[in-house]
């Protein structure tokens, strides 16, 4: 798990730009490590280890190859994606839609996000939160490689980095799946551009398994109620605010019977947002200009 190492999101971004930048020299672990670590760096220590977590976190997340020679080159010969581009990508194809190379990252971003709740920084609420999903979750039966602290505070700053969510100035993490959604949107539209309710929610589900409906989601909160049609908070805020900046339209008719988001309190505009409920989505693709960063 490269979540809860020294590998954060800025160094594994620094390490794919110098194997693209040494794409023709030679570049193995131990170069990495004199430039990425060099003896004298402040603060270095004999436990310090952030070239191996860095070189680790993007082998998992298949940024980087081993080449036969020994040498490590990017995965893709040309890729016009920024850095964080391709960090953001791996991480929506390989962690949030899978469990195998971080089994806590989407299953407790999925476990917040159906709780209707944010995680406060510190020691106390990474253990009531330890604590709440080990019980809730499994029983109160032990994990291999158990979620803890350590885990707790790496995956708070990977969310908000993949936009998943943002910071409050008391370093309180919102669940808030803006730039999350608005990433998949193409695949969940095709090349439609309206969408009724149901449908639109089924392909989230599908595009977006840690998000509501989807199966990610459904194994954090196992006593989720499809038929009551309401979103979570953070669901219900990331639609809204995509609608208020222009990504999408939320249609919601005085008669609608669509989903809710009231947990947001939408504005009515007399417009579309005449209720709570939608029923019926429609893509305007062009980028955003919001991000959550």
């Amino acid at each position: 798990m490269f979540s809860d190492s020294e590998a954060t999101p800025a160094r594994v971004e620094m390490l794919l730009d110098v194997v693209r930048t040494m794409s023709d020299r030679k570049l193995d672990t131990s170069t990495i490590r004199q430039l990425l670590q060099p003896a004298g760096l402040p603060g270095l220590t004999s436990k310090s280890d952030q070239a191996r977590s860095m070189i680790a976190a993007a082998r998992e997340l298949d940024l980087i190859v081993d080449h036969a020679d020994g040498m490590i080159r990017a995965s893709r010969l040309r890729d016009n994606r920024s850095a964080r581009e391709a960090v953001v990508e791996a991480i929506d194809e390989k962690v949030l839609r899978d469990d195998k190379i971080e089994p806590w990252f989407a299953l407790f971003y999925a476990f917040l996000l159906g709780r209707d709740e944010s995680a406060a920084a510190g020691p106390d609420a990474a253990m009531t939160w330890e604590v709440r999903f080990e019980r809730e979750l499994f029983g109160g039966a032990k994990q291999n490689n158990r979620f803890n602290d350590t885990k707790y505070r790496g995956l708070r700053r990977w969310f908000r980095y993949c936009g998943l969510g943002w910071h409050d100035g008391d370093d309180r993490f919102h669940p808030n799946p803006y730039e999350r959604v608005s990433r998949q949107l193409p695949a969940i539209f095709g090349n439609g551009r309206d969408m009724l309710i149901d449908d639109f929610v089924g392909r989230l589900s599908e595009q977006c398994p840690e998000l509501d409906g989807g199966h990610l989601f459904l194994r954090a909160n196992p006593t989720w109620d499809h038929s009551a049609r309401a979103m979570s908070l953070g669901l219900s805020h990331a639609l809204v605010d995509l609608h208020l900046d222009g990504g999408i339209v939320l249609n919601c008719p005085l008669d609608s019977d669509g989903w809710s988001i009231a947990k947001a309190t939408p504005p009515r505009d007399g417009l579309f947002l005449k209720s709570d409920l939608i029923s019926s989505v429609r893509y305007v693709p062009v980028k955003g200009a919001r991000t959550n960063g």
